[in-house]
């Protein structure tokens, strides 16, 4: 052998070459076996409207090789329900996390179910039950009215509306909302108001804001196991409520103003 010692170098850089041939297969057979290993994926069901809210029958889950799942692409089923739609969404397509909204992020009118409007009324603590109401309540709303002529003062309290859906309570649309926190972290509450926000039909829209600008409104909470029957109530008059036809002086105790003497 006339040179072995070149003979070795090139059985070293041979050994080299294969050594990193075989690193370089094995690395491509682990990418690829990760680039095909099925990964879970949520996958549109039918065609889905702008503006829908997702219920598992719009969606399923399909086994899709890693390399075919698209960026954001959701898997898990709790992660996609109750969630909205924010643009269309064609039957076959992975569910993206940047094409669903959830409730709070929407906004307001996706709250508002069809055939209802949302309508705000103001309260403080006293009209909204010390502030313990809270956004997927249900309230009544009640009304005191001066039905008095000239200088005659006839107070009556009337229900005006039962099983009123509450949609938000200041800025809040689901969470809880404490009077106090609400005022610090910068919402709609104040110190001494704020305001609801209710599902009411159209016709009842248009009856509370005239309630609103001719008497006083108050809310009353109804209990979580309260059913949702409406009950036949007379109008509470300062008669009934005392049971005793005599005068009675009317004063107001809020500080819009007071009202003087006068006979019922």
């Amino acid at each position: 052998m006339k040179n072995p010692k070149s003979l070795l170098i090139a059985l070293a850089l041979a050994l080299l070459a294969t050594s990193a041939q075989c690193r370089y297969v094995k690395q491509r057979e682990v990418t690829l076996l990760e680039l095909t290993e099925p990964r879970q994926v949520i996958v549109a069901r039918q065609n889905i409207r702008e503006g829908e809210r997702l219920d598992e029958t719009m969606f399923e889950v399909q086994a899709i090789p890693a390399k075919y799942v698209q960026p954001k692409a959701i898997g898990e089923v709790d992660v996609v329900l109750g969630q909205i739609a924010s643009g269309p969404i064609s039957e076959g397509e992975q569910l993206m996390a940047n094409k669903l909204l959830r409730s709070n992020e929407a906004g307001l009118a996706w709250k508002v179910s069809k055939g209802s409007r949302a309508i705000a009324m103001t309260v403080d603590e006293v009209t909204a039950v010390g502030g313990h109401i809270r956004p997927r309540n249900f309230v009544d709303v009640l009304g005191t009215f001066d039905f008095g002529e000239g200088d005659k003062v006839e107070m009556r309290t009337i229900t005006l509306f039962q099983n009123v859906w509450v949609l938000a309570v200041g800025s809040d649309l689901g969470q809880p909302a404490v009077v106090g926190a609400e005022a610090q972290s910068g919402g709609n509450m104040k110190m001494n108001g704020f305001t609801i926000s209710l599902a009411l039909n159209p016709e009842d829209a248009q009856k509370l804001v005239l309630a609103q600008s001719i008497g006083d409104l108050t809310l009353t909470l109804r209990g979580r196991f309260e059913d949702k029957k409406e009950v036949t109530l007379q109008p509470a008059s300062v008669n009934s409520t005392l049971g005793i036809k005599k005068q009675v002086r009317y004063r107001r105790n809020r500080s819009f103003g007071v009202y003087g003497p006068g006979g019922f």
